[in-house]
């Protein structure tokens, strides 16, 4: 693959990252993912459009358990991976803030009124301000985990990886892609 096409499809990678950072920027100043539904959409496709080629590239590699951790990071600046890693810590701990904070269900309004939702049960009745709370945390739940995706995608695009360190343990048919 040529190095413009490479960089092209790294800028395209860029612009959802970018919007994923808004998403996030905007969770603190009360922008939920209900204002946006279809961006939302799009954010989330974007990720399996940049993914789906970067896997089938490196499907050989993808078999062998240690290619994210020894692999992915041949031919990439120093700092790529560790940022990467930092970026899925931040993931997780946005994950787990908002499982503490919602006690693992879903801010609905159902029947006019604001409740923690767990698959169809009430768990208990909310005040407006707790909703709107855990609805910004929703989209920053999200919009850190679109964060490190596109971050990878991005790495992939922008940094390529020098295939003839890592081939002795691909498979024959990966070496010759």
């Amino acid at each position: 693959m040529t190095v413009a096409i490479r960089k092209s499809i790294a800028m395209l990678v860029a612009c959802g990252l970018a919007a994923s950072i808004i998403a996030y920027v905007g969770s603190y100043l009360g922008m939920t993912m209900d204002a946006f539904p279809i961006w939302v959409i799009a954010i989330h496709m974007g990720i399996v459009i940049f993914w789906v080629p970067m896997c089938v590239l490196e499907y050989g590699f993808l078999k062998d358990r240690s290619f994210f951790w020894k692999g992915f990071s041949q031919g990439k600046p120093k700092w790529v991976v560790p940022t990467i890693k930092l970026l899925g810590l931040f993931f997780a701990v946005h994950f787990l803030l908002f499982l503490i904070e919602s006690h693992a269900a879903s801010p609905q309004i159902k029947d006019g009124q604001y409740i923690l939702d767990n698959h169809g049960q009430t768990l208990r009745l909310i005040t407006q301000s707790e909703y709107l709370r855990l609805k910004a945390s929703e989209l920053r739940l999200f919009a850190t985990g679109w964060i490190c995706f596109y971050s990878v995608s991005f790495a992939y695009w922008w940094f390529p990886r020098v295939r003839t360190q890592f081939a002795g343990s691909a498979p024959e048919s990966a070496r010759t892609a």
